[in-house]
Formats: C-alpha cells, structure tokens, sequence
C-alpha cells in the first residue's frame, strides 16, 4: 500500500495542500509519513531538494520506528548523500532496518559484510543478513544468498584440493627424508 501512495505522490506530484498534510501527520509522529517526506526532499520531487532535510525526515522516522526511514538514512551515510560518507553509520541504520523486518535494510547489512571495503568482512554474517533479507521476500537478497553460498562451495573444493596437495607434500618431504638416511 505505501509503495502505491509513493508512485502516486512521486509521479503525480504533490498539491500543496498533499504536502501539507503529509507534512501534518509527521509532525504528529507518524513514520511513515515521515519517510515519505524524506524521500520527497532526497529526490527533489515537487519540494527543493535537500538532503539535509530528508536526513532530518528519515532520522525521525527512523526514531519512530519505520524501517523505510532507517534503511534511506542508512542510504544517505553510504552514499555520502548531502553528509560526510560514513560506513559505520550505515551499518547502524540498515542493521536498525533489518531489525524491524526490512527487507532491503538486510540485504544492503550483507552487502557490507560481504564486501571487504566498508566493514570487516564475515562472511557468516552475510549469510545471515541475506538469508533474512530472502525469508522477507527480497529478490536481491535471494540472489546475494545463492551467489555466496556457491562462493563457499567453492572455496570448500579449493579448501580440499589444497589439504590434499598438503598431505602429498607431506609425504612426499617424509620419502626424501628416509631417502637422505640411504
């Protein structure tokens, strides 16, 4: 349902008096409203944009427990949006997304886990995050979780392959040894 007041508030454009009271019911706390606020003043549509005020927007969202409105915070900080680019401060609003059953807030807490450059990298814990983010109904997350586990699979053949050639050489040290002693 929200996904379609967003299309129709995004496409359409806002009447002033839309705004307003999109505006009304998130100063009376409603998080939803709020994040869509947020994303009117990210995308610039019928407002000036300003990132400034969607991180204002999304933040109280967030506060108020609306997944959305973390996961677009956590946006805001990974992608530098308007705010000095901040990988730690991602991870705590998608980890905070994925908590309250965000889909994309999960798979976007596995892609940081699984990509060494903005957090250390745990593998584990990517599988966690996108087998979350999959059970929520999330395509990517599903395609994330399968391209992982097929990573692991083959890290375990590569695994193997290696403790065999390990043993052989093994071995084979032990032949040249008793050899020497001839």
């Amino acid at each position: 349902m929200k996904e379609i007041l967003l299309i129709i508030i995004l496409t359409l454009g806002l009447q002033a008096s839309s705004y307003e009271k999109i505006k009304d019911a998130c100063d009376a706390d409603d998080g939803e409203n709020c994040t869509y606020l947020g994303i009117l003043y990210q995308m610039g549509n019928d407002v000036n944009q300003s990132y400034e005020k969607a991180k204002v927007y999304y933040r109280k969202a967030c506060g108020l427990g609306h997944d959305e409105g973390c996961s677009n915070l956590g946006d805001l900080y990974f992608f530098g949006q308007g705010i000095v680019q901040d990988y730690a401060k991602a991870k705590i609003y998608y980890g905070k997304a994925c908590k309250l059953n965000y889909s994309d807030g999960c798979n976007n807490l596995g892609d940081m886990y699984c990509i060494n450059t903005w957090v250390e990298q745990n593998r584990s814990k990517a599988k966690l995050y996108y087998e979350k983010s999959c059970k929520l109904d999330n395509k990517k997350g599903c395609k994330n979780l399968k391209t992982l586990m097929n990573e692991n699979e083959a890290l375990k053949q590569i695994k193997g392959e290696l403790e065999r050639l390990t043993k052989e050489r093994d071995l084979l040290e032990k032949e040249a040894e008793l050899l020497d002693k001839i």
